[in-house]
Formats: structure tokens, C-alpha cells, sequence
């Protein structure tokens, strides 16, 4: 997508094109067709055209043997003041002509566009059909078109014309998808003699001639066409849409009749011209990473799905094993949250991170910002990623069939009156296939069976001056673990673990703007499920029922100014039953006695936020925030977080972002309960300090950013073996088990260089340099993280080549996970086993990382249907990265864990 240049881009995002200018004859005139309608937004006005150029074939090419004639497509800048500018050949024909439309597009002038009254700039693209004019008498047997607009009578006087009849009429639609293509120009012209009927196929290379006679009209938003008054016979018709690939048929009308047509045109290899207008009512942030659905589809190693592309971007350090946790500049992965349609969700990834628990193929937008985000989220110290869904398709019915080799699901939408619906479901099927795959008898004692399944039905309607969205969605997912003892005949409940993590979630959104107005509501229900079991060690269940809700009102005081006030409140209750092994008595070993705990009771948090804009110049504008969040029944605690970011644009193509501000969060349950953790335990809290630059290489397509990041943790909740007096039950000394003495300190550097989305190629390199110390209170002072990552590379690029095929690699170079070593192990002489004797906290690291994960797409689209195949290979070279160490019995001997293997994945996408 292409963005607004120039000083007054006012948080808006326009891609328009003009399409259909056809020349048969020279001299000509070239007149730029007005835009598309601006779509959802009323505030933007697209530019109108107020001159036309005439242009004549060149007399020097025409004495050439073949004259050249063809389509040129030009993409321009209407400027503030109405004049072209940046003006860009995409397709030539040839260097004369060539030049001849670049010159017609440099003298148009506009009505320049506006937004809320004031200019601003936007990018249209024009499609100019050429040839050489060949005069020839018009045949006096077939008469002129007669043109739509009215007409005079003989005499003079004035009377409505009588339109020619409708002899033509259809619909023109995207192959494979049949959505409508709107804004093409589809032109009737005399058929060649001797050509026959159907699709004129390949190039012909005759002699272009002047046709006697052409009519010519435009598709509308629904894809429909008439032409009026072509004369009965052969014709030929070319449909041309910008980003489609040209149509060319041969048709016969019969005598007074009508012709009724239907034509698909394939999309190219990537067709960025689409008709996009968005207002940025989000506040930029500091950092905000955003990737869209039409570049993630082809990303290598991520299956497709949207949410794992986040594990690309800087600032995020490797997981282990390729698990699904999101380690975000130096935090632990659940100080980062994820929002989905303004409320939080419990998990990201299912088991294994082979895929996300939401379908990305109706999401609309992701946005990772690893720090300083607006006052509207909170309960994090880390980083924040939001997603939002989009509406179903309103241009019919769609759906598809997706299999591969982990799990198999399907998506249906289309409209429903005036809204849209969208339901998705998939499953897996690892379970079913791992025992088939496992051959009775082969020695393997390890045995792993993982289930997931997820779900999504999305309704939206217009209501009132919004649109009011009803949304059910969720996601299960079980894991066992069976690892019999090697003197046990068979397996019993103590050689295995087991888990399930599910959810369930329905909501309730209103949105709505007027003027400058906007009001959000949106209440929404979760169930929670969470179980484990660790053979006779430990168990717990957890299940919580939550209501929460969610109310903006924003108001832009003026073209300066804006506030946007919010409350976020969650209320609900929970029930823990769980056993687990006590804490061993001060100056002794273990006692072998359990804690049993069936806890439970109700919980509520409430949140008021308040942003607000203020641009001091066009160029400079703060961000001054504030969040108060109180949890008034389980913790008794509040939390006050004042932030401020700025944007300050240096150059046209260069900005540059910065921020402060304070976050908190609530200690995890087991830290606040009062069987294992501590109900007297504060927030947990950090400062988060940034500043970046960003440049656009508009020519190209190249985005360099840099943000350098500080981030001071403290209060956190560490286990403590001190003993406090609890006078709430008497004099009675108990263990305090945790406290808030855990601090740390986590710099870096994160670069980010990105190739957008174009004809051919997409892609991105990503570097972060950082380091991450915590001390733990445990009297080793600070130490490095358990996720320390230094230097974090990853390489990616996605080409796109002839007849739907498309080509992507990812390289990733990352430093080693630190870990603590043992260097032997000492007798426990009151069981006989072995205790280890290790080295400070994660002192020693493991090798460098390094993963080339392949991607080969290809995609064939015939009129109703579409089918994509694809092989995905993660590993591609099998490389035996060492993510752990086994240690023996004894500690005496070990042996390197290795990850995942060469782990390849074959698809199948069937749509209509």
C-alpha cells in the first residue's frame, strides 16, 4: 500500500487508480477519469480532473513497418496544489509513446483532494491504450454510436434525447474468487474479418486500424455493464483492468437482441491497485508493526497463518523447540498480551505453535508493538499484540478447503442483507496419524499425542450511524505425554503428564463515527479451561468465567486536537483445585507432605484511560496518555501509569518517534493465591523508554527503521524463602513464599528493512542487538535472561513468478539460549539419589542458531473455483540445533537435546 506523501497526510492512507483511457485515434484527447468513491470514509474527497490533453500518434512511427501500439500504464501524485507529480511508468510499449503519456499526465490538472477540508495528496494510476491512426471512410451501412449525454432537436428546440438501446450487457468478475471488478473499462470495437469467435489468445501483430465505430463503459461496484447502440455482427471486446490481466473476445450480436455475457479476468501476479482508504484512528505508536493479510499467505515457515509472521519482526527472541511463546525486548512471554477485537485472549499458538488458535484468513490487520503502546492497553509490561477481524464478504458466497499435514479446515461467507457473516472451523489430525505412524514393537517408549481445535463465526450489520458485529469464537487444545519407567512392565498414571488449555469467547461490538465523534462498545464473555496432571507429582485445574467490557468516546477538538477517554472493566470468578509438593521447612530437606488447594471466589479489575493529540506544528505531535487500573476484590491493588509519545516529521519521508511511559500488571495466580504464592503481593511494573527513525525510499519500496529501547523492570514477583508474621490469622509465622524484590534491566537496537508488497517482490530483514539482567533476589545478582539473545537475524523475501507460482526463503542467525551448568552431582544420602552441584545462573549458552526455511506456492484460478498447493519446509538443510541438555542419573554424563528436524508440510487450498 501506498501512503500519503507530503506534509498534510493527516493519518490517511489513499490508493486510487483511474482506468479505461483508450485512444484509437490521433490526434486524441486524454482526460483522467475521476477516482473511485472514497469508500468508508465521507471526510476524504478524491480529486476531480479539470483539463484535458490532446495527444496525437507520432508521424515518425508511423513509417515504420509496424507501428507500436499498446497499453501504458502510468501511477502519478495529484500534489495539494492540483498539478502531477512523481509521475512513474509501470507498463511501456514503447519509448516515444512512452514519453508522449508521460508528458500528457505531467500538463493534467486537478481539483486537488481534500480530507476534513484540508489538501492532501494521493496517488491515481492511469491506463492509456495507443495505436497508429489509420484513416479510413467510415461505411455509410453502420451507423455512429450515438452518445449517452442529451441532444438537441432539428429545430432547435430542446427535448430529451432517446438513448440507444442496451445491445450488450454483463458482468465482469475475478477469476477464481468471482468477486466483482469494479472501475474497468470494457470497449466494443468492430470485429477483425476472418477472426473467430471466443478469446483472442496471445498477440496479434497485425497493423492496428481505426475502427469505424467503438462504444465504450465502465463496470460499476458490482462488477456490471451495458453498452448501448452496437451494431449487430462480429464484435470485439477488450476489457482492461488495472491489476487484471487484459481480456480480449470475439462475440456475435445477433439483430435485435441482446447480448448477456459474463467474463472473469485473472488477477496478476500481484495487483497492488486496489481502491483503499483507511483513517488512522489508532495513535501512532512508537513502534507498530503491521502485517497484512496479502503478504503473509506466502511467507515460508509459517504455514500461512498470520499470527506466527510476528516471530519475524526485531525484538523478538527465538523460543525453544519452535513453541508459540512471544519473548518481547526481554520479557517473559507472559508479561506480552494479545488483543483480539479489544479484549484479551488466553493464548496465541496451539501446541506446538503449528498454527494459531484464530483463522487468519478473517483477520483485517495485525499490529505488534513491542513497546511505549497507548494507555489503552494495560496489564503488561512487555509488549502487546493486536489483532482485529474483518467483516465477511459481501460479493457473494465464498469459502474454502484447506488441508495440509497437521490439520484439515474450512471457511464459509457471503452477505446476509445489508451485513455479512463468516464461519470458520479446523481440526487436527496429529493424533489420529501418530499412531499409525509409530510401528507396534519399535522400542519407542516416548509417546506423544496432541489434539487442537478451533472455531470462528463472525456476524457484522450497519446499525444506526456504526456497525453493530456479533462474534463467537474458540479454541481447545490436549496434550499426553506417556514415559514409562524402564523397570515398569507397562504404564501406569504415574508415568505420564498431561494438559488441556481451552476457550471460549463471545462478543458484542458497536462501533460508530459522526462527525467528529466516535464511540466504541463492546461487552464480551470467556470461559477458561486449564488442566495438568504430572503422574503422582502435581495436578491443578483452573476455570474461569469472565464478563468484560469495554466503552471508548473520542472527539477531535480540531485539525490540532483530538482525546479519546476509556474504560476497560473485567469482572468474573475462578475455582483452583490443585496438589502440589510443600515448601520444605527452613534448614531442612523435603518432607514429602502435599498441598491440596481448592480455592475460588469472584475477581474484578477496573481501567480508565485517557489519550489525547496534541500537534504543535504540522510536523510535530505529542501523545500524552494516562491508565488508572484497580483490582478492588483479590489484590485490593492500583496502579497509576502516566505515558507521553511523540511524532516528529523531519523530512517528507522521515520521522522520527519517541516515548516514556510506566506499566504494570498482575502477579500470575500461583504468585497471589494463598496456599502457594502470596495475597499480599504488589504490581508488577516497568518503564519503557524509546526513540526510532523511520525513512521511505519511495523509489524504491523500501522502508528503513531503527528504534534504540531501555527497559527498567522492577517489582517483580520472585520466590522468597523469608518468614513473615500473618495477623490476619493470629500470631502464626508463614512462609511469605514470594515477594516483589525481582528487578531488571533490558537495552537494545532493532532494525528493520522492508521491501513492500509489489509487482514481484516482498520481503524484509530484521536485525536486534540486546541484552536482558534480572536479578532474582536469589543472591546471585543480576544474571542473564533465560531467553538472552544478543544478535537476532532473520532474512525473508517472497518472489512471485509467471502462471501463479511464487518462490519464498526465511534465514535465521541467532545466538545460543543461556543455560545454568552442572558440573556433577552430589549422593542425597537421606534417599540415596543425587542433587547437582551447578555453575551461576545461566552462565554458559548454548551454540548459535541457525534454520532456512523454504516456501514454493502455486495457484491456478479458473471461472468459479480456485485451487492452491504448496510445500512448506521448515529446516530445509537439517540443521540439529542444540535447544537443551540431558543430564544422567548421576550427573555425571549428558547429551545435547536436539530441535526440530527437517519438518516439511504439504498443502492443498480448494476456494470458490
Amino acid at each position: 500500500m501506498l501512503g500519503l506523501r507530503g506534509p498534510r497526510r493527516l493519518g490517511v492512507r489513499v490508493l486510487a487508480f483511474a482506468t479505461g483511457i483508450v485512444l484509437w485515434l490521433g490526434p486524441g484527447v486524454l482526460e483522467a477519469a475521476p477516482p473511485p468513491a472514497a469508500g468508508p470514509v465521507s471526510e476524504l474527497i478524491p480529486p476531480k480532473p479539470k483539463s484535458t490533453i490532446s495527444v496525437s500518434y507520432p508521424a515518425q512511427l508511423l513509417e515504420r513497418e509496424h507501428p507500436p501500439g499498446g497499453t501504458i500504464v502510468i501511477q502519478y501524485v495529484v500534489g495539494v496544489d492540483g498539478s502531477t507529480k512523481e509521475i512513474e511508468l509501470l507498463e511501456s510499449v514503447d519509448p516515444v509513446l512512452d514519453q508522449i503519456a508521460l508528458d500528457a499526465v505531467a500538463r493534467l490538472e486537478f481539483v486537488p483532494a481534500s480530507y476534513e477540508g484540508e489538501p492532501v495528496e494521493v496517488v491515481l494510476s492511469l491506463a492509456l491504450e495507443l495505436g497508429p491512426p489509420t484513416p479510413a471512410p467510415v461505411p455509410d451501412e453502420i451507423p455512429d454510436a450515438i452518445p449517452d449525454e442529451a441532444v438537441a432537436n432539428p429545430d432547435g428546440s430542446d427535448a430529451q434525447a432517446v438513448a440507444p438501446p442496451v445491445t450488450i450487457r454483463g458482468r465482469i468478475r475475478e477469476a477464481g474468487q468471482r468477486s466483482p471488478v469494479e472501475g474497468a473499462s470494457v470497449l466494443a470495437v468492430p470485429a477483425p474479418p476472418g477472426w473467430p469467435a471466443g478469446q483472442v489468445k496471445g498477440r496479434r501483430y497485425e497493423q492496428p486500424e481505426e475502427p469505424a465505430w467503438q462504444v465504450e463503459a465502465r463496470t460499476d461496484a458490482e462488477g456490471y455493464f451495458e453498452l448501448r447502440g452496437v451494431p449487430a455482427g462480429d464484435v470485439r471486446l477488450v476489457v482492461l483492468g488495472l491489476g487484471y490481466e487484459r481480456l480480449d473476445y470475439i462475440e456475435t450480436l445477433e439483430p435485435e437482441s441482446i447480448l448477456e455475457l459474463e467474463y472473469f479476468q485473472h488477477r496478476l501476479e500481484s495487483n497492488p491497485y486496489r481502491t483503499v482508504v483507511t483513517t488512522d484512528r489508532e495513535l501512532p505508536e512508537v513502534t507498530r508493526r503491521t502485517i497484512t493479510p496479502d503478504e503473509i499467505n506466502a511467507l515460508p515457515g509459517t504455514q500461512g497463518d498470520a499470527l506466527k509472521s510476528i516471530q519475524n519482526f526485531p525484538g523478538v527472541a527465538r523460543p525453544p523447540f519452535g513453541a508459540g511463546l512471544l519473548v518481547v525486548r526481554g520479557s517473559a512471554p507472559t508479561d506480552t498480551k494479545t488483543y483480539l477485537g479489544y479484549h484479551e485472549i488466553p493464548q496465541l499458538f496451539h501446541f506446538g505453535a503449528i498454527t494459531s488458535v484464530f483463522n487468519s484468513d478473517i483477520l483485517a490487520q495485525i499490529d505488534f508493538i513491542p513497546g511505549n503502546f497507548d494507555s489503552r492497553f494495560g496489564n503488561a509490561i512487555g509488549g502487546i499484540i493486536n489483532v482485529q477481524p474483518r467483516r465477511g464478504r459481501r460479493d457473494g458466497h465464498h469459502g474454502y478447503i484447506d488441508a495440509d499435514l497437521f490439520d484439515a479446515g474450512a471457511l464459509v461467507e457471503g452477505p446476509v442483507g445489508k451485513g455479512s457473516f463468516a464461519v470458520s472451523a479446523r481440526r487436527s489430525y496429529v493424533d489420529a496419524i501418530l499412531l499409525a505412524v509409530i510401528p507396534p514393537g519399535s522400542g519407542i517408549d516416548f509417546n506423544v499425542a496432541p489434539r487442537y481445535w478451533d472455531y470462528q463465526g463472525l456476524f457484522d450489520y450497519p446499525l444506526g450511524d456504526g456497525n453493530l458485529s456479533v462474534r463467537v469464537f474458540g479454541s481447545d487444545d490436549q496434550l499426553a505425554v506417556v514415559n514409562p519407567d524402564v523397570n515398569d512392565t507397562e504404564p501406569d498414571d504415574n508415568d505420564g503428564f498431561d494438559t488441556q488449555i481451552a476457550f471460549h469467547r463471545a462478543d458484542l461490538v458497536w462501533e460508530a463515527e459522526h462527525g467528529p465523534w466516535s464511540v466504541l462498545l463492546t461487552p464480551s464473555y470467556r470461559h477458561d479451561l486449564f488442566t495438568g496432571n504430572g503422574g503422582d507429582t502435581f495436578s491443578f485445574q483452573v476455570v474461569r468465567d469472565q464478563l468484560s467490557f469495554r466503552g471508548e468516546l473520542g472527539y477531535r477538538i480540531s485539525k490540532r486536537a483530538a482525546l479519546r477517554l476509556g474504560t476497560e472493566v473485567v469482572a468474573g470468578s475462578y475455582d483452583l483445585e490443585a496438589r502440589a509438593p510443600g515448601f520444605p521447612a527452613v534448614g531442612a530437606g523435603g518432607n514429602g507432605l502435599f498441598n491440596a488447594a481448592d480455592l475460588g471466589g469472584p475477581f474484578a479489575s477496573l481501567a480508565l484511560y485517557a489519550t489525547s493529540t496534541i500537534a504543535a506544528t504540522d510536523r510535530f505531535t505529542i501523545y500524552p496518555g494516562l491508565r488508572f487500573t484497580y483490582n478492588g476484590i483479590v489484590l485490593e491493588r492500583a496502579g497509576l501509569d502516566p505515558r507521553v509519545r511523540f511524532a516528529w516529521q523531519v523530512g517528507d519521508d522521515t520521522t522520527l518517534k519517541g516515548g516514556v511511559g510506566v506499566y504494570s500488571q498482575f502477579p500470575d495466580i500461583f504468585e497471589l493465591n494463598e496456599v502457594w504464592g502470596n495475597p499480599n503481593i504488589a504490581l508488577e511494573k516497568s518503564v519503557h523508554n524509546s526513540l526510532g527513525v523511520a525513512h521511505v525510499f519511495d523509489d524504491y519500496g523500501l522502508l528503513v527503521e531503527a528504534t534504540l529501547f531501555y527497559k527498567y523492570v522492577y517489582s517483580i514477583a520472585v520466590p522468597t524463602s523469608a518468614l513473615v508474621l500473618n495477623t490476619g490469622s493470629g500470631t502464626a509465622i508463614v512462609p511469605e513464599r514470594f515477594d516483589n524484590e525481582g528487578f531488571g534491566h533490558v537495552a537494545g537496537l532493532e532494525l528493520l528493512i522492508r521491501k513492500d508488497l509489489t509487482k514481484k517482490l516482498f520481503g524484509w530483514v530484521s536485525y536486534t542487538f540486546s541484552r536482558a539482567f534480572y536479578d532474582l533476589n536469589d543472591g546471585e545478582g543480576l544474571a542473564r535472561f533465560d531467553f538472552d539473545q544478543p544478535h537476532i537475524l532473520t532474512l525473508l523475501a517472497v518472489y512471485k513468478l509467471p502462471r501463479g507460482w511464487s518462490l519464498g526463503g526465511r534465514f535465521r542467525l541467532v545466538s545460543g539460549n543461556p543455560y545454568t551448568p552442572v558440573y556433577r552431582g552430589v549422593v542425597d544420602a537421606s534417599d540415596g539419589g543425587y542433587f547437582p552441584i551447578t555453575g551461576p545462573r545461566n552462565s554458559a549458552r548454548h551454540p548459535a542458531f541457525h534454520q532456512l526455511d523454504l516456501r514454493v506456492d502455486k495457484k491456478w484460478s479458473w471461472r468459479y473455483v480456485g485451487l492452491t498447493a504448496y510445500v512448506d519446509v521448515q529446516n530445509g538443510y537439517n540443521r540439529r540445533n542444540v535447544e537443551g541438555i540431558l543430564y544422567a542419573y548421576d550427573f555425571t554424563q549428558k547429551r545435547n537435546i536436539a530441535g526440530l528436524p527437517i519438518l516439511p508440510s504439504v498443502g492443498l487450498k480448494f476456494e470458490w
